[in-house]
């Protein structure tokens, strides 16, 4: 009897150490208030089975169909489409940190937005990163290096909305990224949302390293944290 109580109480101290550290990890996925961009719910940053999870609600949008894409060269890496409950889209991109650690993703050329304005928020309007377009996928074209990884997704903007705020990502009060409404161009076209993180600030972050090696366990695999 003593025996078997013994057990129990191992089985109660390791299952509650579990649950103090997994709270003492999400604490880190704080996100700080943002202001409402009309008609995008997010974008909410999120881990799940060890990668970075970037979402955003498209209020609007109807997709016809959903599913899941890899991104070129990035072969753990992937954008997923789905219904949004209440109405519009959701489009999550799932980031391995593995995929952009090679020498390929190290010297890599400079890019522009897809219709060849400067990038926002980048000191000579260019950034350093590999360009991967995906037709298929909403239009949109992908950014990454061993530094930065982002994404440029082609939206229709409210005519009165005021573009250029440049509005951060942070969680629990540290900056992990940038996204920025782009207003049309002269020919009226190319109005989008650009998110781009700093992978450097991710790599950097002990709670998140532990976090994103805590979700990859064969239980959290399917956890959202």
């Amino acid at each position: 009897m003593i025996y078997t109580r013994l057990i129990v109480f191992k089985k109660t101290v390791k299952q509650l150490i579990l649950f103090t550290l997994l709270l003492s990890l999400s604490s880190c996925l704080n996100q700080s208030e943002t202001p409402k961009i009309p008609g995008i719910d997010g974008p909410n940053l999120n881990i799940i089975d060890g990668k970075i999870l970037l979402s955003i609600g498209l209020e609007n949008i109807e997709l016809p169909i959903g599913g899941t894409v890899p991104i070129p060269k990035m072969k753990n890496s992937s954008i997923s489409m789905s219904a949004r409950l209440g109405g519009g889209s959701i489009v999550q991109v799932a980031l391995d940190l593995k995929d952009v650690e090679s020498d390929e993703f190290r010297v890599v050329p400079t890019q522009t937005l897809p219709d060849g304005r400067p990038f926002p928020f980048v000191m000579n309007g260019e950034l350093p990163a590999l360009a991967f377009h995906i037709p298929k996928v909403f239009d949109m074209t992908f950014y990454a290096s061993q530094r930065a990884f982002g994404f440029y997704l082609p939206i229709k903007m409210p005519t009165d909305f005021i573009y250029g705020a440049t509005l951060r990502i942070k969680i629990n009060g540290k900056q992990y990224g940038v996204f920025q409404v782009v207003g049309n161009n002269s020919e009226g076209e190319g109005s989008g949302l650009v998110v781009m993180l700093t992978l450097e600030e991710i790599r950097n972050n002990p709670d998140l390293q532990s976090l994103l090696k805590f979700s990859k366990k064969r239980r959290n695999k399917n956890t959202v944290f």
